[in-house]
């Protein structure tokens, strides 16, 4: 809340037509105190003058996780997202922006499902997947954004790593404690449980 407060009147300076910013042609782009500025060029003078507004209000760039780039020729980590500008994947002479899930992002995706199993796989099988489901519907739903951001890859990723967790899991459990020992985990829990397969879940907006 209190860098929303304080970083709406960087907000407004940045995109004010009118600013330094503006002249220059740099916009922001931000979610709390995490931003990042955009522009043809980033001149000394623009981050300079970001600097000592921040300074009047007492605050400082983080150095360390401060990075000038050209977006071109190096992609960027953001709220989640890697961006890059990347050749065709079909061999065609043009480029494109490709935002995609982070690989830190894709890791804490993991490390849910695995901290959930540890604390809840003895649970019944489908309430092993009305846990899971808010889960990975969250990551899905975050970053599957249509039109914009292409996530197929970190789903299929993510497939993966279901199947064989699950398969391992319930491996590991006693026939006798377990219907879905000796099975395939996965497949059953998608099919018969309605476990979401990330590689096949498309956002679905609620309907008001």
């Amino acid at each position: 809340m209190l860098a929303n407060v304080y970083f709406h009147l960087i907000d407004r300076i940045v995109n004010n037509e009118q600013s330094l910013f503006g002249r220059l042609g740099v916009k922001i782009v931000r979610y709390a105190d995490d931003f990042v500025l955009m522009g043809k060029t980033l001149r000394a003078e623009v981050i300079e003058k970001l600097k000592r507004l921040l300074q009047r209000m007492e605050l400082t760039v983080n150095e360390s996780k401060t990075r000038l780039i050209d977006a071109r020729e190096e992609g960027f980590n953001f709220l989640g997202f890697t961006m890059r500008y990347d050749d065709d994947i079909k061999g065609r002479k043009t480029k494109y922006w490709n935002i995609m899930p982070s690989i830190k992002s894709e890791q804490k995706i993991r490390d849910k499902v695995k901290d959930y199993l540890k604390t809840h796989g003895h649970y019944k099988a489908k309430d092993v997947v009305l846990g899971l489901n808010p889960i990975l519907r969250g990551w899905l739903n975050y970053f599957d954004i249509k039109g914009v951001s292409y996530p197929a890859m970190s789903k299929r990723r993510l497939r993966y790593y279901l199947y064989n967790s699950l398969n391992r899991y319930y491996a590991r459990k006693s026939q006798r404690k377990c219907r879905l020992y000796g099975h395939d985990a996965f497949e059953v829990l998608t099919t018969k449980f309605g476990l979401i397969d990330p590689s096949k879940y498309a956002f679905r907006p609620a309907h008001l």
